[in-house]
Order: C-alpha cells, then sequence, then structure tokens
C-alpha cells in the first residue's frame, strides 16, 4: 500500500512541475546535460555572459521556461530579484527529454525567434548531438566536435558535454 501512496505522490509533484513549466520533469541525463553545459559556458564565457537554468520569462519573451538561456553578462542585484523576466535571451538552450519530440522543441523555437532570441539550441542526448537553430531557418549540426554558435561566439566541446 505505501507502494501505491508513494507513486500517487510522485505523480502530484510531476505534474505540478510540468503545469508550471509546460514540460516535462527531466531525468538523470537532461540534469547531467543542463549542469555541464551551464559549468563549460560560464567557465569559459563568464565574463561575456550569464547562463540561466529554468528561468521563467515573459512577454516579449514567449512564456516558457527554457533549460538554459544566455544573456549579455549584467552585475548581480541581490536585494531585488524578477520571478519572471521579460528581456530577451540571446540563446535559449533546450534538452529534450525523453517524453519530448523535436517537434514539440522546434515550434518553441519560432516563437523565440519572433521575441529576439538569436540562437537556439536543440540538445538531443540520445544522439549526443547539438542542433543550432537560427532565426533564418538555417541549422548547424554538432555531434562530438566543437560546437560554434555564429550568433554569440560561443565554442563548447561536445566531447567533454557528453563524456
Amino acid at each position: 500500500m505505501a507502494d501505491v501512496a508513494e507513486q500517487v505522490v510522485e505523480e502530484v509533484v510531476r505534474s505540478e512541475y510540468e503545469r508550471e513549466r509546460g514540460k516535462p520533469m527531466p531525468s538523470k541525463n537532461h540534469s547531467r546535460l543542463q549542469a555541464r553545459l551551464s559549468k563549460e559556458i560560464i567557465v569559459y564565457y563568464g565574463d561575456q555572459f550569464d547562463v540561466y537554468s529554468e528561468l521563467s520569462l515573459e512577454s516579449p519573451n514567449p512564456p516558457y521556461v527554457p533549460d538554459l538561456c544566455i544573456f549579455p553578462t549584467e552585475p548581480s542585484n541581490w536585494r531585488e530579484d524578477e520571478v519572471k523576466v521579460s528581456a530577451v535571451p540571446l540563446t535559449v538552450i533546450e534538452i529534450v527529454s525523453p517524453s519530448q519530440t523535436d517537434t514539440q522543441l522546434t515550434a518553441k523555437s519560432v516563437d523565440y525567434f519572433a521575441a529576439g532570441v538569436r540562437s537556439y539550441w536543440l540538445v538531443q542526448p540520445v544522439l549526443r548531438t547539438v542542433f543550432v537553430l537560427l532565426p533564418d531557418g538555417s541549422e548547424l549540426v554538432f555531434h562530438n566536435d566543437v560546437l560554434t554558435d555564429p550568433t554569440n561566439g560561443v565554442e563548447v566541446d561536445l566531447k567533454q558535454i557528453f563524456r
């Protein structure tokens, strides 16, 4: 009986998470990739860019919560906070979860580009591949090499990310 109760509680927590963020609860691999990508960008580009994880966006952005987003660096203000951010990120990074499809996430890219996002990374953990989508409809594909985002100059060694 305890197992059934635990499953019900887990399902309620998962449903609430998914409702709040509009996306599935992340998996272990998803979480690992999110941390590694953040670290890689912060270590090499922390003086140029801030990386935010699970940041709630609002208009003029679509009301999404991307896995990661990159903004130009700004001074920290610990006395004031924002629950929903209206500034448009330079780059949005989405990691495909087991229950998501590429189609669901690429549809979001259209909304982000309309708001002014310059690049949208679609990370495919199973294939160890990252697609960098651009507002003009083109895409760059990176697998087992160095990803270079032409919109912001960020380079990420995918061998290190997917190790």
